[in-house]
């Protein structure tokens, strides 16, 4: 691709100030968000930092994923030196362009937030805490929700090596924990199934599901398998397991937040709001909107901040996000 030389002397411009560590950079004039891809994709090539996007709401973000692809896409066609993969989120071990979904359901509504969304933003926030990506793009609302920690992040999903030891117990109480559903035959992403000491498993960071056979507590074989005809498609050495949500949640939880929320919301106001939800809890079962009030027995300390390091934040619409924030 081609550009005029005005383009070319703004784009250096741009480059060196970002190289020089500038404190705050403005950028104006670009009235479209594939125009501002378009830039981005071409600064990003200058300078080895993670451009983190901030936009006003979701379907920004998804816009901003959508034209971020395409020029890096056309990029690749033209012979460009740079040399890039278009993302593909989904099966990418480390994506290059990733996605921070805000929670759109209000906390206050009684609501769960939508199971997309859940793993969308669970399986990014697992890919930042194993690569660094040259795009993340979020929210103003999902720069400042509460998760947990980078390291607690980490713990949720699981590595399994053959030969070595992992109960298979403990990967049943890990999958059910971290959103995985329990289906037999396994269909879709986020499943599992178990038969006497296979465990069938598909992780949102792999293309196909893997059949895991146990020797005891030993992992005794890893295989990748097609869905459709449950036919082995060849051997793995390992596997990395996501989480499907970004906090762990057992029956345990419940039932100590069903304890405490009959402590902290004992004023007789309370009282039906705390029926509705502790007959679910005392049993160690969800209930409608738990996501937002189990911070009561597991804090949430962290935010995007802890995962990132060496960014370039690029604030789309400053106005827009501070009255939003």
């Amino acid at each position: 691709m081609s550009f005029s030389a005005e383009t070319t002397t703004e784009l250096k411009r741009l480059a060196d100030e970002i190289k020089r560590g500038q404190r705050i950079i403005s950028l104006g004039g670009l009235t479209s968000i594939a125009s501002k891809a378009f830039v981005l994709s071409h600064l990003k090539r200058e300078t080895p930092k993670t451009f983190v996007i901030v936009t006003d709401s979701n379907k920004e973000t998804e816009s901003f994923e959508c034209d971020l692809s395409f020029w890096d896409a056309e990029t690749q066609r033209h012979g460009d030196t740079a040399k890039v993969e278009t993302p593909r989120l989904r099966v990418s071990a480390s994506p290059r362009l990733l996605i921070l979904p805000s929670f759109e359901s209000d906390i206050y509504a009684n609501l769960s937030p939508h199971a997309e969304t859940q793993e969308q933003r669970a399986l990014t926030l697992w890919n930042l805490t194993h690569s660094k990506p040259d795009f993340l793009i979020l929210s103003a609302k999902s720069l400042i929700t509460k998760t947990l920690a980078p390291a607690e992040i980490k713990k949720l999903g699981a590595n399994l090596k053959r030969d070595e030891d992992f109960a298979p117990e403990d990967l049943i109480e890990k999958l059910v924990s971290c959103g995985y559903v329990r289906e037999e035959p396994i269909k879709n992403v986020g499943e599992f199934s178990v038969r006497g000491g296979i465990i069938d498993v598909w992780s949102p960071t792999a293309e196909n599901p893997v059949r895991v056979e146990f020797f005891g507590d030993t992992v005794d074989s890893i295989r990748e398998f097609d869905v459709s005809t449950q036919l082995s498609i060849g051997q793995l050495k390992e596997i990395s397991i996501a989480p499907m949500r970004e906090f762990s949640a057992r029956s345990q939880d419940f039932n100590d937040w069903s304890f405490f929320a009959r402590e902290r919301f004992a004023d007789e106001k309370f009282s039906r709001a705390v029926q509705d939800r502790t007959q679910f809890a005392d049993e160690g079962e969800t209930f409608s909107g738990w996501e937002f009030l189990l911070p009561l027995v597991q804090s949430r300390e962290a935010s995007i901040f802890d995962f990132l390091k060496d960014c370039v934040f690029v604030i789309d619409e400053p106005v827009t996000i501070e009255q939003s924030l």
